[in-house]
Protein backbone atom coordinates (compact mmCIF):
# COMPACT_ATOMS: atom_id res chain seq x y z
CA UNK A 1 0.00 0.00 0.00
CA UNK A 2 2.91 2.34 1.01
CA UNK A 3 4.76 1.42 -2.45
CA UNK A 4 1.26 2.27 -4.36
CA UNK A 5 0.86 5.65 -2.34
CA UNK A 6 4.37 6.69 -3.42
CA UNK A 7 3.73 6.10 -7.01
CA UNK A 8 0.42 7.74 -7.20
CA UNK A 9 2.19 10.69 -5.75
CA UNK A 10 4.93 10.73 -8.01
CA UNK A 11 3.10 10.70 -10.74
CA UNK A 12 1.00 13.74 -9.06
CA UNK A 13 4.32 15.25 -9.06
CA UNK A 14 4.93 14.52 -12.88
CA UNK A 15 1.88 15.81 -14.12
CA UNK A 16 2.19 19.01 -11.36
CA UNK A 17 5.50 20.37 -13.16
CA UNK A 18 4.18 19.21 -16.76
CA UNK A 19 1.41 21.08 -16.08
CA UNK A 20 3.36 24.37 -14.53
CA UNK A 21 5.52 24.30 -17.73
CA UNK A 22 2.57 24.37 -19.78
CA UNK A 23 1.13 27.27 -17.81
CA UNK A 24 4.48 29.57 -17.88
CA UNK A 25 4.85 28.35 -21.50
CA UNK A 26 0.94 29.45 -22.84
CA UNK A 27 1.43 32.95 -20.18
CA UNK A 28 4.30 33.55 -22.17
CA UNK A 29 3.14 33.69 -24.94
CA UNK A 30 0.43 35.31 -24.32
CA UNK A 31 2.15 38.47 -22.81
CA UNK A 32 4.50 38.30 -25.71
CA UNK A 33 2.97 36.90 -28.52
CA UNK A 34 5.70 37.49 -31.91
CA UNK A 35 4.14 39.14 -35.10
CA UNK A 36 2.60 37.02 -37.81
CA UNK A 37 4.67 39.41 -40.42
CA UNK A 38 8.24 39.77 -40.29
CA UNK A 39 8.91 43.43 -40.56
CA UNK A 40 10.55 43.79 -43.84
CA UNK A 41 13.87 46.42 -44.57
CA UNK A 42 13.30 49.79 -45.25
CA UNK A 43 15.69 49.90 -48.29
CA UNK A 44 16.33 46.42 -50.16
CA UNK A 45 20.03 45.81 -51.56
CA UNK A 46 20.10 45.84 -55.02
CA UNK A 47 23.06 44.02 -57.15
CA UNK A 48 25.69 45.92 -57.95
CA UNK A 49 26.12 47.43 -61.62
CA UNK A 50 29.69 46.26 -62.05
CA UNK A 51 27.97 42.70 -63.89
CA UNK A 52 30.11 40.64 -60.95
CA UNK A 53 27.24 39.77 -58.97
CA UNK A 54 29.47 40.57 -55.82
CA UNK A 55 26.68 43.08 -54.63
CA UNK A 56 23.82 40.52 -55.15
CA UNK A 57 21.50 40.08 -51.77
CA UNK A 58 21.01 36.89 -50.54
CA UNK A 59 23.38 35.21 -52.80
CA UNK A 60 26.30 32.75 -50.90
CA UNK A 61 28.34 32.68 -54.45
CA UNK A 62 28.70 34.38 -57.45
CA UNK A 63 27.01 34.03 -61.12
CA UNK A 64 29.76 32.05 -62.85
CA UNK A 65 30.74 33.94 -66.15
CA UNK A 66 29.66 31.84 -68.98
CA UNK A 67 31.75 31.71 -72.30
CA UNK A 68 34.92 32.55 -70.27
CA UNK A 69 37.50 29.58 -70.18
Amino acid sequence: MDELLGLLLLAGYIVAIVGLAAAVTFAVIKIFPTERTPKKPDKPELPSGDGDGAGAAGRLFRKAKRGEA
